[in-house]
Parts: structure tokens; sequence; C-alpha cells
């Protein structure tokens, strides 16, 4: 199985996972061939990409931390806590609603545990009209991650996830067509787009049910360390742990996954971005341990390397995950199997896309 743009998938490619639309209904299963009927029906529901099984890709799996079922369940469950607390529909309802959120973070924290050597790895079930949520339920996998990795407790931890949970609630409060616009924001929609974090705050700041912890991180996660973020401009030790954990990962996941106006980038590249805005903007304790738990280069990737050839990733290596096993592409058919850790002169010069 590996991914594909949908602008690159072909009529007779068969799906390795299913597709979901933006009512978390399955929109096509796992094992459906693709027809132009289909290919279209995915393009209009804003699917950029899918997973497929070919003949390049035969028997090769990627080890998935969430399975699609929690993904899909944490996805409607951010759907329906944004628009619920955004409608203000009473405080009993809204705690009714909270503790949806808590049970998911409580099912993803058990996965996490259960699985201590699996790497996070973002998933591509749904269109770019989920992002807000699908995007909420990433960053709360990838912030236990990473908080695991700094070893702290398991209630913080909780916290944290239910936080990054409910990062961009306020986003409900913004327009769709800033949220969703191409061309670079004029300065008052800069402003409002801004806004999102305080009316997030807002909607939680008088419930009880949630950590002030969690809250924080809904007001304070565009914060940078040189004092270059918002909205207070704090800087430095000013800008909680917990805080600094998720503005790295929403960051990471938001350059690593599909938009309405921009294409993905994979993992290594965004991780590069992030390695350079770590210098200043952001914490470089945290971006080693988001090193730690992100799957760079997962089974199924196709790459080129150094030498000039192209290969696909076969197995992963947790201990130096720049020099995975490949396979060699020749003819578009996989030929001899490279260990890059037995040719250290030879490395992935970048991954592409047959």
């Amino acid at each position: 199985m590996r991914l594909k743009s949908l602008e690159k998938a072909e009529i007779g490619d068969i799906l390795g996972k299913p597709v979901y639309d933006d009512k978390c209904q399955l929109l096509l299963a796992k094992d459906v061939k693709l027809s132009l009927t289909y290919i279209d029906r995915l393009k209009k529901a804003n699917i950029q990409c899918v997973y497929i099984d070919d003949e390049l890709s035969e028997g090769l799996e990627s080890e998935m931390l969430v399975p699609d079922e929690l993904k899909i369940r944490s996805v409607s469950a951010v759907k329906n806590v944004f628009k619920d607390l955004s409608e203000r529909k009473g405080s009993n309802y809204n705690i009714k609603s909270i503790d949806t959120i808590k049970n998911v973070v409580d099912e993803m924290m058990k996965i996490i545990y259960d699985n201590p050597s699996t790497l996070y790895q973002m998933t591509e079930l749904m269109g770019t009209d989920m992002y807000t949520y699908n995007h909420s339920a990433e960053v709360a996998v990838l912030s236990m991650l990473v908080a695991k990795s700094m070893k702290l407790s398991d209630t913080f931890i909780q916290k944290i996830g239910v936080g990054a949970m409910l990062h961009d609630l306020g986003k409900m409060q913004i327009p769709g067509e800033i949220l969703n616009k191409v061309a670079k924001l004029e300065l008052e929609e800069e402003r409002m787009m801004k806004e999102h974090v305080q009316y997030g705050y807002d909607m939680l700041k008088d419930n009880d049910f949630i950590s002030p912890i969690s809250r924080q991180i809904v007001l304070l996660h565009h914060e940078k360390l040189n004092g270059s973020g918002y909205p207070y401009r704090l800087s430095g030790e000013q800008i909680p742990i917990h805080v600094r954990i998720v503005t790295m990962c929403d960051i990471f996941n938001a350059i690593s996954s599909n938009r309405a106006y921009k294409s993905r980038l994979n993992a290594d590249e965004a991780l590069e971005i992030i390695r350079t805005e770590a210098v200043y903007e952001l914490d470089r304790d945290i971006y080693y341990h988001l090193l730690k738990v992100v799957n760079i280069y997962p089974v199924g990737t196709i790459v080129q390397l150094s030498n000039g050839e192209f290969g696909i990733v076969v197995k992963e290596n947790h201990e130096a995950q720049t020099r995975p096993v490949v396979q060699i592409i020749r003819d578009k058919k996989r030929a001899e199997t490279v260990d890059l850790m037995d040719y250290l002169t030879v490395f992935i010069s970048k991954t592409i896309e047959l």
C-alpha cells in the first residue's frame, strides 16, 4: 500500500484504505477499484490523496498508530464539539460534549502506551473541507507522543491532548472565505484570523470541566519564543511547556497536510522547514523529541537516492530513520533490496511520486 495524489490516480487503481466524506461517513470502501465516476466523486469531496494497493507496493503495510475507526471517531467528536460549543447550547450540554473529547483522548493515550515503538504517521482519509477537525485530532496524537517522549506525567499528557484537540475551536467564528483564502490575507483579514485564539478561549474560560492547562493551549498556541507570536507576544519561559509542545506539533501538521489552498509536504520536508524556525521561534528541545516520534519515511514511500536510483521504502529503521531499507525500482517493479545502513555513502535525496 502506498499514498498517491488523486491527480496521479488512474482508472483501475485499487483503494488500500477507505475514504470518508465531510459527515465522516464512508464514501468509498477499501478494495474498491477506481473508475472515472469514482475519481470524480473523490474530487467533488475535495479528496487530494488516496492509499492504493498496486504491484509496486504489494505486501507493504505501514504500521499506523491510530486505527482508522478511532481516527474517524476522533474527527467526528471534534467536529461535533466545535459546532456545539460555537453555538453555545448551554453548560450541561457543553460538559457532555467535552466528555466525548476526553474519552477519545483516553483511548489515544492507551494506544500510545500499548504501542511504544510505533511512530506517528498522518493518515489521509478525508477531504480538505474537514481540515480543521482532522488537524485537531492529528495534533492531539502528535502532542501526546512528544509529551510522552519528554517523560511528562500521564495526567499532564491527558490535559495536553484535550487542549490540542480544542486548540482551533475559535476558528468556528472565522468566515470560511478567510480560513480557506488562497491569496495572502489583507491586514483586516489577518487581524480577524488572529482572533480565533481569543474566541476559543472565551468559549471555554467559564467551563470548569476543562483544565486551565488545556485552556492555556487554546489561547496561547500561536506564541513564539522570540516574541513574534500572538495574542500577547510572550517570549521564552513566559510560554508554558505544554503550549510549546502543541505549537510545534500544530505547525508540523499544518505544513504536512493537504489544505484547500496548498498541497501537503512530506514529513522530511516539513521537519526541515521547522528545523530552521526552531532556532529562534520554536523550542529546540521539543523539536528533537518530535524527530523521535515522527515516521519520516513510512513503508510505501517512493524515494530518489543520491546515486540517482529510485526506490520504495520496505522497512523503517527506528534507530536511524533517515536510513531505511529500500527496494530499487526498475521498470516500475521492485528489484534488489538495499539497507541504507550498509551503504553509508548513499542517502535519500528526496521523496517523489510515481
